[in-house]
């Protein structure tokens, strides 16, 4: 649950500035509730963006810690939980949006350096069984860093052995303990800092994947991907401005995006996953109307046939599905995840 922290309300004192206000945070701790409802807590921080089972047979039921932060755009997650298996179906993110790739760290003892470095994404979806012990792991927003596409073109994991690898298995753990001192005006900062350490790290020779055809068309499609993200509202959006834009030939554009139904196909979809995610955001805006206009529909029942056979429903009917603004259905992963 976001941590609003305490609110003092009266004048600060004289010369005294204010304290800074750290990093948002999304949290739970099962360890303060009682063993009972443990378990459809920890469940509850994940779902819906991911589905926990967990056996919680003992007497002090499923014990677990989860922190949620934003830094800048990234979202760093440090947890520490008993085993349980954590799935994301692929078909979970038409119905989301969420599609940030992961680089995840086991953490063991302090005088044990960790051994692998798991990268996932999102919008792929994966099964991960029996994963317990402290985790730490950052979500990265694709188009803040398309220049690491192909690094994510599947899930894997990779021994920390290399210069590079070794260098990102030390900063996570130094960012998480130093996280909540950051004042949130540096947050833009830190951002641009762990970008450019992220890159130079995921970067390295020995992270990339061996075939450089699919290096060079996923950095390609997240390229134009970014593009497409940046003017979902243009009218005027279409391949032949991608062409201009992104500096590809037709041809180059065409072939990066045959594989997954075509250009075209690409900026219908990511329009109508935008507007799920408007549709559902407790926050959100309430009309259909304005919605549909800012993510390029401009004809209501064109939207809504498309809506209806990508979803398998109206906008209508998940607009009324929305919760309401004063319980927030989201109170960890997606919540955190669910901006901009």
């Amino acid at each position: 649950m976001p941590d609003p922290g305490a609110a003092d309300l009266r004048d600060p004192a004289p010369n005294k500035p204010p304290a800074p206000e750290g990093p948002q945070r999304f949290s739970v701790d099962t360890r303060d509730l009682p063993p009972a409802i443990r378990l459809d807590a920890w469940r509850a921080f994940w779902q819906p963006a991911v589905h926990v089972t967990a056996r919680s047979d003992s007497e002090q039921g499923f014990v677990g810690q989860a922190t949620l932060r934003r830094l800048g755009r990234h979202t760093l997650l440090d947890m520490q939980a008993a085993a349980a298996s954590y799935r994301r179906p692929r078909s979970q993110g038409l119905r989301d949006g969420l599609d940030h790739w992961m680089v995840a760290l086991r953490i063991d003892e302090e005088d044990r350096p960790a051994v692998a470095i798991w990268l996932g994404s999102l919008s792929q979806g994966f099964g991960l069984r029996d994963l317990g012990g402290r985790w730490l792991a950052v979500f990265i927003q694709p188009q803040c860093l398309p220049q690491l596409a192909s690094i994510f073109a599947s899930p894997r994991a990779l021994p920390v052995l290399s210069p590079a690898a070794r260098m990102l298995a030390g900063m996570l753990p130094r960012i998480a303990a130093s996280a909540d001192q950051i004042a949130a005006m540096e947050a833009t900062r830190l951002e641009a800092a762990l970008s450019s350490m992220l890159a130079a790290c995921l970067l390295d020779d020995e992270m990339q994947p061996t075939s450089s055809r699919l290096q060079l068309e996923t950095a390609r499609r997240a390229r134009v991907i970014a593009l497409v993200d940046a003017a979902l509202g243009d009218p005027e959006l279409s391949p032949a401005k991608l062409v201009r834009q992104s500096g590809l030939s037709r041809s180059e554009l065409y072939r990066c995006f045959a594989p997954t139904g075509g250009i075209s196909r690409a900026i219908q979809l990511r329009r109508l996953r935008r507007a799920y995610v408007e549709l559902a955001r407790a926050d959100g805006p309430c009309s259909i109307r304005l919605i549909k206009d800012a993510v390029g529909f401009f004809d209501a029942s064109s939207f809504t046939r498309a809506f209806r056979r990508e979803f398998g429903c109206t906008p209508r009917e998940v607009l009324a599905s929305r919760p309401a603004p004063t319980a927030h259905a989201f109170p960890g992963l997606a919540a955190a995840l669910s901006f901009r």
